[in-house]
């Protein structure tokens, strides 16, 4: 698998309602005032309207203020797992969201791990994904990015087959190139 030549880090953008889905829905009621003032400080204000994109780079230091904040007391990889998957439900009430999710749970598993590259597109401007088949539940999903925060990754895909139908879903990382940078992830659940 090749992908093509990645953005770079300091131009990839994550679109606002990948923000909204998790400040906005997800934790909702849980946003504390010092996790609000948290965020503000680097460039997340919750008091005025979300701005359409925001750099990766800020993205994920948010993400580790908020499980700093949220999560406090548990281990980082359990955290970013329990984020993860509060991020997929917020994202699930979002305008959008909701549109995504009615089309995935039709799908089935199969058939929405096979649009994860034009759902990922939709998120964010540089994801690219390619995917090979290796048994009709299992597949490799070759990712464009090394997303640092330990589950995080791994549990968003498992919530997002598991929105699809799936059963005992498996996300794990097998190969990390940061040289080019890319993951590759392989994909698994159970026959129903």
């Amino acid at each position: 698998m090749k992908l093509r030549k990645p953005v770079p880090l300091e131009q990839r953008l994550v679109y606002v309602q990948v923000v909204e889905g998790l400040l906005q829905h997800g934790l909702n009621g849980r946003v504390t005032p010092r996790l609000k003032q948290r965020l503000r400080q680097v460039g997340v204000d919750l008091d005025r309207p979300l701005l359409p994109a925001y750099p990766v780079p800020l993205w994920t230091h948010c993400l580790s203020i908020i499980v700093d904040e949220a999560y406090p007391g548990i281990p980082r990889e359990e955290a970013f797992r329990r984020l993860a998957e509060t991020h997929v439900q917020g994202y699930g009430r979002t305008v959008i969201g909701r549109a995504v999710f009615g089309v995935m749970r039709l799908l089935g598993p199969r058939r929405l791990v096979l649009r994860i590259p034009q759902t990922l597109r939709a998120t964010d401007n540089y994801t690219e994904v390619e995917l090979l088949e290796r048994g009709p539940t299992t597949y490799e999903m070759k990712m464009n990015s090394v997303v640092e925060p330990p589950g995080y990754v791994e549990s968003l895909f498992e919530s997002l087959l598991r929105v699809g139908g799936a059963e005992s879903p498996k996300v794990s990382r097998i190969h990390v190139d940061p040289g080019t940078p890319s993951t590759t992830y392989q994909l698994t659940w159970a026959e129903r």
